[in-house]
């Protein structure tokens, strides 16, 4: 029997939401509480979940299912505040019983058929396990800054800062979501994904009891400039006194600022709460406003680890949802083991900063060449085409290409998923 038989692909309804729950706490090791239940439901988007079932009594019970997976359809902000067409890919997981049988294979191969059917040019997810994914073309996008701010920790003054007003409230769906909503709409870092209409909408709202960990549930800082919110973040705290000392600790999720000014006035706040010695960041850019801000920023015990992996699905238009800092005429030889349609010599035209993507004539000598996943770690301009040629990833066949790529892909802001899908 061939791995994949005996099995099948197929969509998931409400109705069998708790085995699609089941797998996944297999799969990331975990048991979930009953009275958290509700706050998965709000989270997964109803109308994109997908299983591999068993229909083979060789491969166990028929009609139990090996894996299942999530995905969100929204917008991505690219280089230039530009949008691209995006997948979100989350709640990945096959069943321990079900492993080495090629089911994770055919759920990303089934996802990138569905995403390419939908014109989704792009599919982005968090990385569990890094390298599982950059077997299947995944390139690593972003970083993230994780920081732990000592209280009261001082910052170089921002105009206007001190005029803007901020506003603490327990975190609502009903009452926050359209600022929320609103206001990271506006955000124009490249990798940030846009929040999904439809179901799972809610999910940066959910705050599962099992997740807390002592923690009080999700608040929410709104700064405002005479009456217009500018800037939010979710955060949540807990207190310890068990040594005698306040050393309670807030964590800040996702978070967002319209001006210097409305970073500074929320981070302010947040790092100077009663009782919370220790303010943690997650979702911080490696080069946001609050690095430049604080004067010691080697106090805040930084430390960088990835962000979201971003996935190539239709290399022309992907590329042409995005704007460019460089006039180039290259043509990029790419292999792609999963997408076949991508595996082609492209020559990549750049004026002002638009890009003409087409395929170039057979036998054409390519500047570069690369493996799909690393185009994808340059499409948010995170990484530089140059840097990747010195690690040996990509080949330069013309001199000074990879130094002309490098410099019309790399964004002048690093990119920056801000929120957890």
């Amino acid at each position: 029997m061939k791995k994949t038989e005996g099995y099948r692909t197929v969509s998931i309804d409400e109705a069998r939401i708790d085995e699609f729950f089941e797998v996944d706490q297999w799969a990331f090791v975990g048991e979930w509480l009953p009275e958290d239940r509700q706050d998965y439901v709000d989270a997964i988007p109803l109308d994109g979940m997908r299983a591999v079932e068993v229909t083979e009594p060789a491969r166990g019970f028929v009609g139990d299912l090996g894996g299942v997976y999530a995905a969100f359809s929204t917008e991505m902000i690219t280089p230039g505040a530009r949008r691209v067409p995006t997948s979100g890919l989350s709640w990945l997981g096959v069943h321990p019983s079900h492993r080495r049988r090629g089911i994770m294979s055919t759920m990303v191969r089934d996802h990138f058929e569905r995403c390419i059917d939908q014109g989704l040019h792009v599919s982005v997810l968090y990385a569990m396990e890094s390298e599982i994914y950059a077997r299947f073309g995944y390139g690593l996008g972003s970083q993230t800054v994780r920081a732990e701010i000592p209280r009261g920790a001082r910052m170089w003054p921002v105009e206007g800062a001190d005029d803007l007003t901020v506003r603490l409230e327990r975190a609502d769906f009903a009452k926050h979501d359209q600022l929320v909503a609103d206001l990271q709409a506006k955000l124009t870092r490249p990798g940030t994904v846009i929040n999904p209409v439809g179901s799972g909408r809610n999910a940066r709202f959910t705050d599962p009891v099992g997740n807390r960990k002592g923690m009080e549930k999700w608040r929410l800082l709104i700064v405002e400039d005479q009456g217009e919110p500018v800037g939010y973040a979710f955060f949540r705290r807990k207190a310890d006194s068990s040594v005698g000392i306040h050393d309670g600790v807030a964590q800040v999720a996702e978070h967002g600022a319209l001006t210097p000014a409305a970073s500074q006035a929320m981070w302010k706040v947040l790092t100077d709460f009663d009782l919370v010695e220790t303010t943690r960041t997650a979702n911080l850019a490696i080069d946001d406003p609050l690095v430049h801000q604080l004067k010691d920023a080697r106090g805040a015990r930084s430390r960088v680890i990835d962000n979201i992996w971003v996935r190539l699905l239709d290399v022309p238009r992907a590329l042409e949802c995005r704007a460019y800092f460089h006039d180039i005429d290259l043509t990029i030889a790419l292999t792609d083991r999963h997408v076949p349609a991508n595996a082609k010599t492209w020559r990549i035209v750049i004026t002002g900063e638009d890009a003409q993507v087409t395929e170039a004539p057979q036998g054409t000598s390519p500047d570069l060449a690369m493996d799909t996943r690393h185009l994808a770690s340059l499409y948010l301009g995170g990484t530089s085409a140059e840097s990747l040629h010195a690690a040996g990833l990509i080949a330069e066949h013309t001199d000074g290409a990879a130094r002309q790529l490098a410099v019309a892909m790399f964004s002048p802001v690093a990119p920056l998923a801000n929120w957890d899908f």
